[in-house]
């Protein structure tokens, strides 16, 4: 299983918006695409249509600047396509975003400005390719070749630093992050790979882009690392932390000052306090239970900073249900009453679960 830790949308107030806001989940064992809109309360409603139909296998899904282009690799057919998320919720097709490539594809990850897409394809190595991204969102490849991954990267999840200058892949077998520097054509050139804990999954940062925290499942912990002006790693203070289960991804919120991670087995969210070095602190109460018979899998933050969504990896239920849970003052967290929400979609693995700004 592979999951994320990537920063929360900036907070907002709680005013109605000028657009509908959706929360968007993949599923890795079904060809689907599950949409729910996210009322002015939170509350989540299933988008009618969905699961909207894409390629078999997502393992990543990532979500354009504008809120609106969503991009998916599926491993089934060895290929990344785009979508548009139009004012209803539903998912249309984006002339020119399916292309084709040359293995499976295993993450996909956006530069911040939304003009490159860099998607990994699996193999012993890996590699990364790119792709030029145009206003309509159609892609179409840079020139730039092919960038290996070291190590065993048959599963490498990708992300790129707030500052838009690097990329980072983490390897799930090799137990490392490789890291590259991104030109201004969407050219990568690799700086070499960084040692970390067992099995870890999408590397991801404070919105300040201070700091990268990787998920190790097979270490059940957090590891972390401050980010030098060259882009170069140091561990942080007393990393790595344990997260009392299999951590499955992680967001932080708006202000960098709290981090979220659900434990797929250990059936929890573990929740820290980000302090000024970038050590992490237990929140009060953590880890927090997690509804029964599920293996919590991704989580996701409302942008009023009030609204924290949990996505399951696998359910009793047997499709993705997801739930919801409101933040305390403190950072604790407490089910919101709302009931889940059946996105009909199967195992939402890997970095799938994204709400639109």
């Amino acid at each position: 299983m592979t999951g994320a830790v990537a920063p929360a949308a900036p907070e907002a107030s709680a005013a109605p918006q000028a657009h509908p806001r959706f929360l968007v989940v993949a599923g890795t064992a079904s060809m689907g695409i599950g949409v729910a809109k996210v009322g002015d309360d939170g509350a989540l409603t299933r988008v009618p249509g969905s699961p909207f139909p894409t390629g078999f296998g997502v393992l990543s899904l990532v979500l354009a600047p504008d809120g609106r282009t969503v991009y998916v690799p599926h491993v089934g057919d060895m290929a990344v396509s785009g979508y548009r998320l139009d004012d209803d919720g539903a998912l249309h097709p984006i002339p020119g975003a399916t292309v084709a490539l040359d293995g499976p594809p295993t993450a996909a990850e956006l530069a911040p400005d939304g003009s490159h897409l860099f998607v990994v394809v699996g193999g012993v190595p890996g590699h990364v390719v790119s792709f030029a991204v145009a206003p309509s969102g159609a892609l179409s490849p840079t020139g730039a070749p092919p960038v290996p991954v070291e190590g065993l990267s048959a599963v490498g999840m990708a992300s790129v630093d707030p500052s838009g200058r690097y990329l980072r892949v983490a390897t799930y077998i090799g137990n490392t992050l490789s890291n590259f520097a991104i030109g201004a054509d969407g050219a990568l050139t690799p700086l070499g790979p960084r040692p970390v804990e067992l099995g870890p999954v999408r590397p991801g940062y404070t919105p300040d882009g201070r700091f990268v925290y990787s998920s190790n499942e097979f270490g059940t912990n957090l590891s972390g690392f401050v980010i030098g002006a060259d882009g170069t790693l140091t561990p942080t203070p007393g990393s790595p932390y344990p997260t009392g289960g299999v951590p499955h991804g992680a967001v932080v919120t708006a202000d960098g000052r709290r981090l979220y991670v659900p434990n797929a087995i250990g059936q929890s969210i573990a929740g820290f306090e980000v302090r000024a070095d970038g050590a992490l602190t237990p929140l009060p109460g953590s880890p927090y239970t997690a509804p029964a018979a599920t293996l919590p899998g991704q989580v996701a933050l409302h942008p009023d900073g009030r609204h924290l969504y949990l996505a399951d990896v696998l359910t009793a239920h047997g499709t993705t249900m997801v739930h919801s849970y409101s933040i305390e003052a403190d950072g604790g967290l407490m089910p919101s009453g709302q009931p889940p929400i059946d996105t009909g979609v199967v195992m939402s693995d890997g970095p799938v679960v994204a709400m639109t700004p």
